[in-house]
């Protein structure tokens, strides 16, 4: 009985195998693909930081290029009114 149960395990395991071999290989490459992906999120991450950082920056230059130019374009309004009003 002992000997009978080894002989079907031994070709179970012959027969299983392959598959254990394929199934290694997969999860070796599965391991790899995710750390892959884990490094790219991490980038990403890392540039939608900076680019945040960016926007913010370049928001305020654009505020403070609208205040120079609303103040220029009074100066410029005041001194032609000053100019028709001298002639």
């Amino acid at each position: 009985m002992n000997s009978q149960f080894t002989r079907e395990f031994e070709q179970f395991t012959r027969e299983f195998g392959p598959f254990t071999r394929v199934f290694r290989q997969f999860t070796r490459e599965f391991g790899r693909f995710t750390r892959e992906f884990g490094q790219f999120t991490r980038e990403f991450g890392q540039f939608t930081r900076e680019f945040g950082q960016f926007t913010r920056e370049f928001g305020q230059f654009t505020r403070e290029f609208e205040q120079f130019t609303r103040e220029l374009g009074g100066l410029l309004v005041n001194s032609y009114i000053t100019r028709e009003i001298e002639r």
